[in-house]
Parts: structure tokens; C-alpha cells; sequence
């Protein structure tokens, strides 16, 4: 892609301001995307990211309820109250 940013600006010869420099960048992005392809199965790319939230929660649910103790009132999940605790 910066390649082909580069090969689309490499014509101007003279540099009027930044919005100039931002035009120009934006037309090589533009004429790059025509060159990019889709990724197999990027309709369901939404759904994976949902399973994986919730994989990611379930599994830090159980490390918190295997690390804490039933028995001790002081122990919390909320790290103010840890931190405090702490210090």
C-alpha cells in the first residue's frame, strides 16, 4: 500500500500545503484498495470475535473463583478494593 502511495504522489512536483500531501495520500489508498482481497469467510468474522469474548470472559470467571477463597470475607474481584487492601 505505501507503494502504491508512493507511485501515485511521485508525479506532483510541487507541495502546496499538508491538505495537498492528505489528498494525494488518500488517492493512492484509494487506488491500493482495488489491489486488496477479501478474506475467506470475513461475513462471519463478527460472530468469532462474540465466541471469543465470551470464551475470554468464561475463562477469567473461572480463574477468579479458583484463586479467591470462599472463606475469607476481605477477598473481592474490584481492584480498588485489592489495591487498597494492598497498600
Amino acid at each position: 500500500m505505501i507503494g502504491i502511495c508512493r507511485a501515485t504522489s511521485r508525479n506532483v512536483k510541487r507541495w502546496q500545503n499538508g491538505d495537498m500531501c492528505l489528498r494525494w495520500t488518500a488517492a493512492g489508498m484509494l487506488e491500493a484498495e482495488r489491489q486488496f482481497r477479501k478474506i475467506i469467510g470475513y461475513t462471519h468474522l463478527a460472530a468469532l470475535a462474540i465466541a471469543v469474548e465470551a470464551d475470554v470472559a468464561a475463562a477469567r470467571a473461572t480463574t477468579n473463583r479458583s484463586t479467591t477463597s470462599p472463606t475469607d470475607p476481605t477477598a473481592t474481584t474490584e481492584p480498588a478494593a485489592t489495591l487498597a487492601a494492598a497498600h
